[in-house]
């Protein structure tokens, strides 16, 4: 009586029994992660080599092992993403005729879907459907590029807004010779290395790609700068708010995926007041806002190589744009008149309308004086004056309004 029970508690003490269905169906003595196993000929079982739970971008697969003593069973691993999404299941019926035995299961990494999924991952073991333990694994990011970005907002109407990009390499093979983005929202771009200040080439497509050609590959760390001016980017709000939203298209920068860091600077113009910023499929985004030196600074990492990313920054500017003139429509459009309670533009719309209506009257008029003993006493004359006067008045209007008003800034 006394034999089976010591067998049951030499057993307890070597590894986990886990109890399924009311009977012992499987003993865990040892599992985790390594970046590589191999399989042992001579007995079936696996070598496991570089166990760690903490992986990286490059490397080739994570795998997930367990050595145990069972007869029959039906295991199943199920993979969860850093945020809880499961991403793979991989089962099936394994029998141990020589205990004990190794499983094993595995994830792509390098050149795969799950390298972009930095963070956190959670791999559940189960047996016939029993969860018998959860084990975890940090994926970190390797950083092969970084970029910080400089916006400087000038108060005019509209408002102008130039920008920098300094781009830092760390090339794995180091045969970069170019550097590849899509500019859609930038003009006038220009690249130099700063620590020569020597010019790079540029070329700019109709697609909107911009290639950067560095002249021969480049070693580790290489850093250069790219100068431009946004095309668009700025909207109206009224009152005086305005948004300046901006979004980048990243695809084809680099043919991996690795998650570039990315600090945005944005200064925005004397007097204006930051409001919020908003900013979407990215990362950790985080923002803090320098008020004495009125400027706003954004960090975050794309959430996915193939997809476009960005912000919005809000702010007020109420000396940019009155509350009268909320769209940033020249001066002299809005400018009351000193006796009419009427704009510049009202008065233009005023003279062509009356006009048209003189003249039309003063056509409709013609008949009455052809007709003998008419009384009709309308001078057709002096309606055809001043319908001329109106039309002057009318080109005055939109000369003054085309030479006070100021030019567009693009």
């Amino acid at each position: 009586m006394l034999g089976p029970i010591a067998v049951l508690v030499i057993v307890m003490l070597l590894g986990e029994i886990v109890f399924v269905n009311g009977a012992v169906a499987i003993t865990i003595q040892d599992h985790g992660f390594a970046k590589e196993v191999v399989e042992e000929s001579r007995n079936g079982n696996l070598a496991i080599f570089n166990r760690t739970s903490t992986f990286t971008q490059d490397d080739a697969q994570v795998f997930a092992f367990v050595k145990a003593t069972f007869y029959t069973v039906n295991v199943t691993w199920n993979w969860y993403d850093p945020i809880g999404e499961l991403v793979r299941v991989d089962g099936w019926t394994a029998e141990c005729i020589s205990s004990p035995c190794d499983l094993e299961s595995s994830l792509q990494i390098s050149g795969g879907w799950a390298a972009s999924r930095v963070g956190l991952w959670r791999v559940d073991f189960l047996a016939d459907g029993t969860l018998i333990f959860s084990d975890y694994f940090s994926l970190i990011p390797i950083i092969t590029q970084s970029n910080y970005w400089n916006f400087n907002v000038t108060q005019s109407s509209p408002p102008r807004i130039h920008g920098s990009l300094e781009v830092t390499l760390h090339p794995n093979n180091l045969t970069w010779r170019y550097y590849r983005l899509y500019m859609g929202y930038a003009t006038n771009v220009t690249a130099y290395e700063p620590s020569t200040n020597h010019p790079l080439q540029v070329t700019a497509f109709n697609d909107s790609r911009v290639i950067i050609d560095f002249g021969a590959p480049k070693s580790d760390g290489y850093v250069f700068i790219l100068k431009f001016d946004l095309t668009y980017g700025l909207e109206a709000l009224g009152s005086g708010s305005f948004a300046f939203t901006w979004k980048e298209y990243p695809w084809e920068r680099f043919n991996d995926v690795h998650l570039v860091p990315q600090r945005f600077s944005v200064s925005l113009p004397q007097g204006a007041t930051f409001l919020d910023v908003v900013g979407y499929n990215a990362v950790a985004l985080s923002y803090t806002s320098r008020s004495s030196s009125n400027e706003v600074v954004l960090d975050f990492t794309r959430n996915e190589t193939s997809q476009s990313f960005g912000w919005t920054v809000l702010y007020r500017d109420l000396s940019a744009a009155p509350v009268s003139n909320p769209l940033g429509v020249g001066s002299s459009t809005v400018m009351r008149l000193p006796v009419l309670p009427l704009t510049l533009s009202d008065l233009g719309v005023w003279c062509a309308v009356m006009s048209v209506l003189m003249l039309t009257a003063s056509e409709l008029a013609s008949p009455l004086y052809a007709k003998s003993g008419s009384t009709f006493l309308l001078n057709r004359r002096r309606l055809r004056i001043a319908a001329l006067l109106l039309v002057a008045l009318f080109i005055i209007t939109i000369a003054y309004r085309f030479i006070a008003t100021p030019p567009v800034v693009r």
